[in-house]
């Protein structure tokens, strides 16, 4: 709905007088009854009756007026957010797709940050779904997103690269078969976790795949946040990014071993959809992502 006309509704049912609503717009008359009469049209309701002094909301002009006047003040916020943008004094809420690397790797510092530089800025983070994340990022459903793409190809989508990682495996320090390393044959014996491929961790069976091999796949979870249990508590192999085991071997007693065979690195990086006119505020939020993550 053109926003032309809904400034025009709310100024004729605030003066009650189209006259009077005309002038306050810098319009004249004929065209404040044109738009009105569009408006009309399109909603299938005179909305307002002549009367003696001017003119009477119908009952729908009631029941629209205050969700189009919240409406126009959402839009003219957002307009002066994006043209007059300041994240010290900003109240903007900022959505980030993060996957669990990302969560770890991203998340505390890019708190911190905000916390010190931004105070008033709301930040909500959604959880990755691989097969979701571009068209998210395309409607506006979120911001920005910061997983690893490997093996992905996103047309739309416009990345850099934050920082690059590895694979290892995460063991309790007491598994009574897996001492320091292990062998492929050990490895493949074991039986392991698996975090969902809804996620993006698709490398490592992959790999395997590529080699004829195939894990025994024990358990799936939807994200490494949930293991410290099962580290503590079962002889199960866990495969995951080394900035992910490195939270637990300050957390929990389990040892990191080297895969037994050859997988190269992986990078994760920063996703977004590239606009012609892209918004001062979520430049700066992209901006300040890759910022936080550069000193690390």
């Amino acid at each position: 709905m053109d926003l032309a006309l809904i400034r025009v509704f709310i100024c004729v049912y605030e003066t009650k007088n189209i006259t009077k609503a005309a002038d306050i717009l810098n319009l004249s008359q004929p065209s404040v009854s044109y738009n009105l009469n569009r408006l009309r049209q399109q909603l299938h309701n005179p909305l307002f009756e002549r009367t003696q002094y001017g003119v009477e909301p119908t009952k729908l002009a009631h029941e629209l007026y205050p969700v189009f006047k919240r409406a126009i003040c959402d839009v003219e916020i957002a307009i002066d957010e994006a043209l007059n943008f300041n994240p010290a004094t900003s109240t903007k809420v900022f959505r980030l797709g993060l996957s669990d690397i990302g969560e770890i790797c991203l998340l505390p510092v890019l708190v911190e940050y905000l916390q010190c530089y931004a105070p008033n800025i709301k930040l909500e983070i959604e959880e990755i779904k691989i097969d979701q994340v571009e068209k998210w990022l395309v409607e506006g459903f979120i911001d920005a997103a910061v997983f690893n793409s490997t093996h992905l190809e996103f047309h739309q989508l416009e990345y850099e690269t934050l920082f690059q990682e590895r694979y290892v495996a995460l063991v309790n320090c007491h598994h009574p078969r897996i001492h320091g390393q292990i062998s492929l044959q050990d490895y493949l014996a074991e039986s392991h976790v698996a975090i969902k491929s809804t996620t993006g961790h698709t490398q490592v069976d992959h790999v395997l795949k590529l080699l004829g091999y195939q894990r025994n796949i024990a358990l799936e979870v939807p994200h490494f946040g949930v293991l410290q249990g099962v580290l503590d508590r079962t002889e199960l192999v866990i495969t995951l990014p080394m900035r992910a085991a490195a939270q637990y071997l300050n957390q929990a007693n389990v040892n990191v071993i080297e895969l037994p065979f050859d997988m190269a690195g992986f990078f994760v990086g920063i996703h977004w959809f590239s606009q012609s006119n892209e918004p001062v505020a979520r430049q700066w939020f992209i901006q300040t992502c890759k910022k936080v993550m550069s000193v690390l």
